[in-house]
């Protein structure tokens, strides 16, 4: 039993770390093929952006609704569908006929990788006892340290060598080999909340979320355009309304009191800055080096 025990808990860390690894480096792959794609889809930098965007606003959407999602349908279920989404988001993406297409796919894809990081996680750290937590956190950071590092480069090479398609397509044999292994390999475990009074928190995620797209069109409508300033003051609100349901709600879907712990709350708070300068860099390095250098976009990867 205790061969069977060690076996599991590793088949579990290598289902997550395979679809963490797909999803870490979607976050970077696509930035070094913003200029073909522009080229291609005759679009302007302003359209672009939302190629990325549009997956990161997703994935903010989807990652605080997928620990509730998992404890209504299990922790497998949920991963599993995620695999499945996240992989048919890919291809849908390769298939991609004008950059409005392209943004609506990654906007499917990030749904997918939305719930598939918080709830591999849980499986990973349920899969290994309190003793050995440390060495699943040390599982953690191998998909997190390379694959945002790998991304660049290794969508710089398919777009020089094959097709800007393609840095979607990779995704497709490696998701569907996870999510056969996961099928496999893992338990379904859920753990239901008091009561279904939580089933309307996820609404208020989706409300908050045009608002955000509305207010990052600001530098093209002006910051005192109505659409913009009635969705910005909507969102803000809607923010508020989350922040007081989920401090009131014993069976709340985001454990917001945690940031009353001062440690928590500054250690978010440095990540939030440091994520946010990243981010920013790596979209406009790529297009800096190859529309005003003149490099390739392996070089620039």
């Amino acid at each position: 039993m205790g061969g069977l025990k060690l076996s599991y808990k590793w088949l579990v860390a290598v289902a997550f770390v395979a679809g963490l690894f797909m999803d870490l480096m979607d976050v970077t792959i696509v930035n070094v093929a913003l200029p073909t794609l522009g080229l291609d889809f005759a679009a302007s930098t302003n359209t672009l952006e939302w190629v990325v965007m549009g997956y990161l606003i997703s994935l903010a959407i989807w990652i605080p609704a997928s620990g509730w999602i998992s404890d209504r349908f299990g922790s497998k279920r949920t991963f599993a569908f995620a695999l499945v989404l996240f992989t048919a988001g890919s291809a849908l993406c390769g298939l991609a006929w004008s950059a409005g297409s392209l943004i609506a796919f990654r906007l499917v894809q990030g749904v997918g990788g939305g719930m598939m990081t918080p709830v591999g996680t849980a499986m990973l750290f349920r899969a290994f006892p309190p003793a050995e937590r440390a060495r699943a956190s040390a599982v953690v950071m191998v998909p997190t340290a390379i694959a945002p590092a790998l991304g660049p480069v290794l969508g710089g090479w398919l777009v020089d060598n094959a097709s800007w398609r393609w840095i979607f397509y990779v995704n497709v044999p490696v998701g569907l080999a996870t999510f056969a292994f996961a099928c496999c390999s893992s338990a379904n475990t859920r753990s239901l909340p008091p009561d279904g009074s939580t089933s309307g928190l996820p609404l208020f995620r989706y409300r908050i979320g045009p608002g955000a797209l509305r207010a990052f069109q600001a530098p093209a409508h002006g910051w005192t355009s109505t659409a913009v300033v009635v969705s910005g003051v909507l969102g803000i609100v809607l923010c508020g309304l989350l922040v007081v349901l989920e401090l009131w709600r014993p069976d709340s879907m985001l454990r917001l009191s945690l940031f009353r712990d001062r440690m928590f709350r500054y250690a978010n708070l440095s990540m939030f800055m440091v994520y946010a300068m990243l981010l920013g860099v790596l979209f406009l390095l790529p297009l800096f080096l190859q529309e005003l250098r003149g490099l390739s976009p392996l070089e620039s990867g």
